[in-house]
């Protein structure tokens, strides 16, 4: 049946296997899920605008505070530092490490800033200011939401909490409850955000003379409105240029991929900090962290470490090189299964940062010279460098490109739209 896509359609391309579904009428609490491969379409929220609005301007609240106020406090022999969420990349920055410093800035306060900024413009001025663009500030939202890391840098000063605490007095200030806060309402903001009838309210408001017919059937992956255009038009509901399958997808995944699997050798055998205390200094890998953590009966956090230093990035790599392969092969086996492992790997991917935000929080507040002194070292730039590159290689690569194997006539027509 040949479809004309055009505003007000409900056909949906599903974005992990390229299956176009009809979206069912709307209502509150129901899920719509790809039959195919299971990936949710669309989750019906009972609350369109005010709901999420009202969580995201908690948050900015909570953010605000979180970055004025001072946020942990140390005493070591008599001697007092003070850290604010910007003093551990300014410091990073200050002992050489330059690009880790911007990461973790860019991370912690630009990400989370910008992406509560746009949801609130677009929540706010919904009725008043131009859909194109609301459209544009959608589309960054979505783009931006894997890399506001706060919840992760959480987790990074839990493991930098315990660390300190065996060479300091740790008071906790004002600051990490704000920004505890600020987590667990973008969180809420996040959850209550129904994404398709926000798209379908901005396009609304797009006149109709915007229409253009003619061309292949294709989904676009940043709302998944289904297209009949010729490659690289504008997506006619949210502007996005739309293809049939992601540009040099393959290509670009192993170019990231392999130069993650590159460094990811130096990250685990060179130091990732050194701990001077009392003039003595000691040097630590990410697995020497991982034992010092394990001596002192931190199990849980030894575990936490474990998994998210070496396991998740060697699953990710692993993971997505066998779908990279089963691509180039052609291979039908496990579709549904390697589809499911890509959202996993697309899902865990972010949370590698722990080990980075440790070490900007200890070099942040232990500057005390052969007393207690932190610093970076060679093994955190590769490592942070390991989990940009593979978050880049999971996005780069196109998922729908595994079920076109499932159609020949569909892969001929597509060549190897992904190289």
């Amino acid at each position: 049946m040949e479809i004309t896509a055009h505003p007000g359609d409900d056909w949906r391309e599903c974005p992990h296997c390229g299956l176009h579904c009809l979206l069912p009428p709307r209502t509150p609490g129901l899920v719509a899920d790809c039959p195919r491969c299971g990936e949710v379409l669309w989750r019906m929220r009972a609350h369109r605008r005010t709901l999420p609005l009202a969580y995201a301007l908690a948050a900015l609240l909570f953010y605000l505070f979180a970055v004025a106020a001072p946020f942990l406090e140390i005493e070591v022999y008599g001697r007092f530092a003070l850290a604010r969420l910007g003093t551990g990349p300014a410091q990073l920055t200050a002992q050489g490490f330059g690009l880790a410093g911007a990461l973790v800035f860019l991370v912690t306060l630009v990400a989370p800033a910008a992406k509560l900024g746009f949801l609130i413009i677009i929540l706010g001025g919904l009725r008043f200011l131009p859909p194109a663009l609301l459209k544009l500030l959608f589309r960054w939202y979505h783009a931006l939401a894997p890399w506001a890391m706060i919840d992760v840098y959480l987790l990074g000063f839990l493991v930098a909490y315990t660390r300190l605490t065996l060479l300091a007095s740790v008071h906790l200030d004002t600051a990490l409850y704000a920004l505890i806060g600020c987590m667990l309402c973008m969180a809420a903001a996040d959850g209550s955000v129904d994404t398709e009838q926000l798209w379908r309210s901005l396009d609304a408001r797009t006149p109709r003379s915007k229409l253009c017919y003619g061309g292949a059937r294709m989904g676009c992956t940043a709302c998944g409105f289904v297209n009949t255009a010729t490659p690289g038009a504008a997506c006619l509901r949210c502007d996005a240029p739309v293809h049939i399958r992601t540009r040099e997808s393959v290509s670009r995944a192993w170019a990231l991929l392999l130069a993650s699997m590159a460094l990811y050798i130096p990250a685990n055998l060179y130091p990732f900090m050194v701990i001077t205390k009392l003039a003595r200094t000691t040097p630590y890998t990410i697995t020497g962290g991982i034992e010092e953590l394990a001596q002192n009966g931190l199990w849980p956090l030894a575990l936490l470490v474990f998994f998210a230093s070496i396991t998740i990035p060697l699953v990710k790599i692993l993971a997505l090189g066998y779908m990279l392969i089963s691509v180039q092969v052609r291979s039908t086996r496990y579709l549904a299964l390697r589809t499911t492992a890509y959202r996993i790997i697309d899902f865990i991917g972010r949370w590698s940062m722990i080990d980075v935000f440790m070490v900007s929080i200890l070099v942040a507040l232990l500057r005390f010279d052969q007393i207690a002194n932190v610093h970076a070292a060679i093994g955190a730039v590769c490592f942070g460098a390991v989990v940009v590159l593979t978050i880049f290689a999971v996005e780069a690569f196109d998922p729908r490109l595994m079920w076109d194997a499932e159609r020949p006539l569909m892969s001929e027509a597509v060549g190897d739209a992904g190289e």
